[in-house]
C-alpha cells in the first residue's frame, strides 16, 4: 500500500498566503504607532470637567504622579511617552484596566471619579 500525504503543495502555498495576509494589521500597527512617536505627546487630565494639567509625554525625565485624595482617590501615572491611571478606588476598575496611553486620541476615563486621561498629538486638539 501506498501512504498518502495529506499535506499537499497547494495547501502550503494556501496557508502561506493566509498567513501574509494575517501578518498585514499587525504590521501597519507596528509602524504606524513608530511614527507617532515623533508626535509632540500631550496628556490631558481633566477632573470634574475642568482642565487640571497638561504634561509634555516627550519631555519627562522622570515619572510625575498625580494624585487626586478628594472623592474617588485616583492615581496617574505619566512616564516619557506614557501615561496611565495607576490605581483608582473606584469599584469597577475600568480605568486602571485600559493600561498604557501612547499615542494621540488614547483615553481612559474613571466615571465615578470624574477624571479623563487623554493623550493629544500634533494637529489633534481634543
Amino acid at each position: 500500500m501506498k501512504a498518502r500525504r495529506s499535506f499537499k503543495k497547494g495547501d502550503l502555498v494556501l496557508v502561506l498566503i493566509i498567513g501574509v495576509i494575517a501578518s498585514i494589521p499587525l504590521l501597519w500597527n507596528y509602524f504606524s504607532s513608530e511614527n507617532n512617536q515623533s508626535d509632540n505627546l500631550i496628556a490631558v487630565v481633566i477632573r470634574d470637567g475642568q482642565r487640571i494639567t497638561e504634561i509634555n509625554l516627550n519631555d519627562l525625565q522622570e515619572p510625575q504622579y498625580i494624585k487626586f485624595e478628594e472623592g474617588i482617590k485616583t492615581t496617574i501615572l505619566a512616564e516619557k511617552g506614557q501615561i496611565k491611571f495607576l490605581e483608582a478606588d473606584c469599584p469597577d476598575q475600568i480605568c486602571v484596566k485600559t493600561g498604557l496611553l501612547t499615542k494621540p486620541a488614547d483615553k481612559a476615563v474613571c466615571l465615578p471619579g470624574k477624571t479623563i486621561v487623554t493623550i493629544e498629538g500634533e494637529g489633534n486638539q481634543l
